[in-house]
Parts: structure tokens; C-alpha cells; sequence
């Protein structure tokens, strides 16, 4: 369900500035000021219910994935025992804290796995709307980032910034455009996970750009992987749910379909179920073994093909001028 506006006058900590901030901000422009104080905060997100379906055990992941996520969640689990055991508090006071990377490339679970976990925890997701947070407005970006953190201790959500690179990216040099605002938007964003006393799950598919001061403020840093033959093969059982009209060889589509992630084998069996059912009458609809190997065919095709358009670009690029 969606969230509700928040309240411009809640409590919220306050955040450290770059120096020219406040003057590039507001006295630089007082239309902008006026504007900004008649206009509350927009929501930024959304409030997802997790479903039994997405149980984590039900998820079908990479085994050390499944592994380092149980133990992230059992440091919450068993803190009464830390902190008499090793007065974990004494270093890291905030008991509900835990922060998790999951990098790798689209499509290999990483939304589902942050599902699993809110449904492991009791507790709603709160994914950020990536739209809904950058600005292009100075300063409104990093009053957005302030928001998603009191939208998720409101709802005491699981908080989830789903494939936001450029929030999480390394810092500008002073002096290089929009520096100020950009680094601004970091800042923040470091200064909230500090104070934030929750779950936290951020995703990338460029970890190699992380900023290295968000590094060391997450506690897992857990990689997807594409699935693996036998993987595949449960894949395709799990979303052909009705077996009696499915003609296919689940080995055979394994090893076809070598190198797609399971969002692409998902889209397989969608479309090939699509194209079994035209028949006027339902009772002939199926899904064969041809038509699953024409769809993995058509997804090999548009990847290859967008691999090499990002090729192309990057070359240009490469030559251009400095």
C-alpha cells in the first residue's frame, strides 16, 4: 500500500552541510524558498507487504547467499546473548542495526531476498522510489533521503534502496560540477544509516562505484550470482505451476538457457505460456518444449545485443576528447 505523507514538523537529526549549501540553498533564491516552505514532502516510497511466497526458504538462491543472510539476521536475533557474552553494546549500541549489500547482476533475487527478510523479520518493506528521492533541486534530494529513513521508523519497516548507484557512488572532488549538491546527498545519506537503528538492504549492480565511506558502514556485503544448472531446472518447474500442460525437458532447457538469470527464466516460461494459449479454446492450450527454446532464444538475443550496444557506447566514449 502506498505511504502516507509525512510530517514536515517531526523531529528529525539534523544534517551537517558543505558550507556554501545553505546560501546556494535558499538566499541565492527566495522564489525557492517561499516554494519550499509551502510544499510539504512528498512520499518516496512504497509500503510492501511481504507474502508467505516469498519465504526464504521457498526463494531459490545460491546456498552461501541463503547463508550469509541467516547469519546477518541471527546477530539480531541472538543480541540479548552478545551483549551478556561480549557487551557487543559497548562498541555498537544501536541493537536492532543491520546493514546489507547485495550486489550482482538483475534478476537473481536480490528484491525477493529483501521480501524474504522482511517476512523472516515480522515486518513491512519499505522500498524507496528512486524517482521520488532525487531532485533537481539543491538540498531537496537529501531532505527526500531524510524522509525514507522516518517513513520506515514510522512504519518500523525494513528499508530498502533497490539499484540506487548514484546515492550510493563514490564523492565528488570540490571544485567539479554540482559537487556540492552531490556530496550533500552522500553525506546525508551516511549520516542517516548512522542513526538509524533498523534493517537496511541497498542493492547495486555497480558495487565497484560504492563510495568506500558507505563501505565500512555496511555489516554484509552478499553477491548474487546467476543460477547454476540444477538451479535452472527448479526455476523451471517453479513457474510452469501447472505441470499437465507442459511438454518440456527441464535438463535440456537448463542447459539452453546457461548464462540467463531467473528474472530472465521467469520471463521464459511467461511468454511461452502466452503463446501456448492462443487457441479459442482452452482446453488445447500448452506450453512445449519448442516454445520455451524460441523464448530462450529471443532472451539470449536481446542480451547479446544490448551487451553489445553498452560496447559501442563505451568505445565512443573512450574516444572522445578530453
Amino acid at each position: 500500500m502506498p505511504t502516507r505523507t509525512l510530517n514536515r514538523n517531526a523531529e528529525a537529526p539534523e544534517i551537517e552541510l558543505p558550507p556554501d549549501a545553505a546560501t546556494a540553498d535558499d538566499h541565492r533564491n527566495p522564489r525557492r524558498r517561499r516554494r519550499h516552505e509551502e510544499e510539504p514532502i512528498p512520499d518516496v516510497g512504497l509500503l510492501l507487504q511481504p507474502e508467505p511466497r516469498h519465504e526464504l526458504d521457498k526463494l531459490i538462491l545460491h546456498a552461501e547467499v541463503k547463508t550469509d543472510i541467516l547469519a546477518g539476521l541471527r546477530a539480531l536475533e541472538i543480541r540479548a546473548d552478545l551483549d551478556r557474552i561480549w557487551n557487543l553494546s559497548a562498541i555498537q549500541p544501536q541493537e536492532g542495526k543491520c546493514i546489507l549489500n547485495f550486489y550482482g547482476p538483475p534478476g537473481t533475487g536480490k528484491t525477493r531476498a529483501a521480501l524474504g527478510i522482511a517476512l523472516k523479520l515480522g515486518k513491512p518493506l519499505y522500498q524507496v522510489d528512486y524517482s521520488s528521492v532525487i531532485s533537481k533541486y539543491l538540498g531537496d534530494t537529501a531532505k527526500h533521503i531524510k524522509a525514507a529513513f522516518a517513513a520506515a521508523r514510522e512504519h518500523d519497516a525494513v528499508l530498502f534502496f533497490d539499484e540506487a548507484d548514484s546515492l550510493l557512488s563514490k564523492r565528488v572532488a570540490t571544485g567539479e560540477s554540482c559537487s556540492t549538491s552531490i556530496n550533500q546527498n552522500r553525506n546525508c545519506l551516511m549520516q542517516e544509516l548512522d542513526r538509524f537503528d533498523g534493517v537496511v538492504i541497498v542493492t547495486t549492480n555497480l558495487f565497484e562505484n560504492y563510495d568506500p565511506a558507505l563501505l565500512r558502514r555496511i555489516q554484509r556485503h552478499i553477491k548474487f550470482r546467476n543460477p547454476d544448472a540444477s538451479m535452472r531446472r527448479e526455476l523451471f518447474a517453479l513457474h510452469l505451476p501447472n505441470p499437465d500442460r507442459v511438454k518440456a525437458d527441464y535438463a535440456v532447457l537448463a542447459e539452453l538457457s546457461r548464462g540467463l538469470s531467473g528474472g530472465d527464466i521467469l520471463n521464459v516460461c511467461v511468454n511461452a505460456i502466452h503463446a501456448g494459449s492462443t487457441d479459442a479454446d482452452p482446453a488445447n492450450w500448452r506450453v512445449t518444449q519448442e516454445l520455451l527454446e524460441r523464448e530462450i532464444r529471443k532472451v539470449k538475443k536481446a542480451k547479446a545485443e544490448h551487451s553489445g550496444e553498452k560496447g559501442k557506447n563505451r568505445r565512443r566514449i573512450g574516444f572522445q576528447p578530453s
